[in-house]
């Protein structure tokens, strides 16, 4: 099993480093720069060739590529992303708060989502072919579909607008408290939440059905063992073992795939921070948003590995 962990391990680092090298290489491809954004056309019509290229070389934007491509690795190494172009400010104190507020999000919603799916996925594959498994299978495909910026502006348009419960817009600050910015993103919650719980749940279900019609459960059932207990005690561990990959991934995916919800809702997050570098050309702020993104799912994706070591006995044979 050290093998098998030391392995995972290298292979999580080889990826990060590659995904690194791809999100450098992206950003180098991105028309225009920093400086092209910040000047107007006609301060750059009438800007002598000289003082323009002096400008460039004061912002290291003529540097080779190889070289910021090393700088970047290195930085990125210990956490340190460097600084804005323009600014100067430091790029970690950028997205540090927005990165705070995106976990945040995404947390609320995956401990709240899970159990939910969870019962949601046990009940319909309980009840396969029947009723219940024939509305939730129904209302997951629909819950899934719809995109997340019209259910936000549905649930805006009751929760906001006919009934003024909750705000339409986040009122809270970024750097505000946890508490104080839960309390303002009800809305933001609910709507990532319907559609993370009908992909869960499908998921889930699709496991238990392959559980719950296995020999070994129908030699159970013929031992007279309750039916809760096999369900809940033998069926369910046999169903999320296949799921864990998919559920970490899907978890992780909460915290770069939540951008438009946080712009439909101004929440402050990193899709805000993100939109925002990618108009002033800040290619430091793009780069650390996109690679710190790619680390969470490849630290999801390294910890359901771990799990599925831990708890199946086959996968530590192998």
């Amino acid at each position: 099993m050290i093998v098998a962990v030391v392995r995972r391990l290298v292979l999580s680092l080889v990826t990060l480093v590659l995904l690194a090298t791809f999100i450098f290489v992206a950003t180098e491809i991105m028309p225009g720069d920093a400086l092209d954004v910040s000047l107007t056309a006609d301060e750059i019509a009438l800007m002598p060739p000289e003082r323009l290229q002096q400008m460039k070389r004061d912002l290291g934007l003529d540097r080779p590529a190889l070289l910021r491509l090393g700088e970047f690795l290195a930085g990125a190494a210990t956490l340190d992303f460097g600084k804005t172009l323009i600014s100067k400010a430091p790029v970690a104190d950028i997205i540090g708060y927005p990165l705070r507020n995106s976990l945040l999000l995404a947390a609320v919603v995956i401990v709240l989502a899970l159990p939910l799916a969870l019962a949601i996925g046990i009940a319909a594959a309980y009840w396969h072919r029947r009723t219940p498994d024939h509305i939730v299978s129904t209302g997951a495909i629909i819950g899934y579909s719809v995109p997340e910026f019209v259910t936000g502006t549905v649930l805006v348009m009751l929760f906001a607008v006919a009934w003024p419960l909750f705000p339409a817009t986040i009122t809270a600050n970024t750097r505000d408290p946890v508490l104080t910015l839960l309390a303002a993103s009800p809305l933001p919650v609910a709507t990532i939440l319907i559609g993370s719980i009908a992909y869960l749940a499908r998921i889930l279900r699709a496991g238990m059905v392959e559980a719950l019609a296995s020999d070994y459960v129908e030699r159970l059932r013929l031992a007279g063992i309750p039916e809760a207990r096999i369900v809940l005690i033998h069926a369910l561990p046999a169903a999320i073992i296949p799921s864990l990959t998919a559920l970490a991934l899907y978890a992780a995916s909460l915290v770069s795939g939540i951008v438009i919800v946080e712009l439909v809702f101004a929440y402050p997050g990193l899709g805000q921070e993100l939109v925002r570098a990618v108009t002033r050309r800040e290619v430091h702020v793009i780069q650390a948003i996109a690679l710190c993104s790619a680390a969470v799912v490849v630290a999801a994706n390294l910890a359901a590995d771990f799990a599925i070591l831990a708890l199946d006995p086959r996968t530590r044979q192998a």
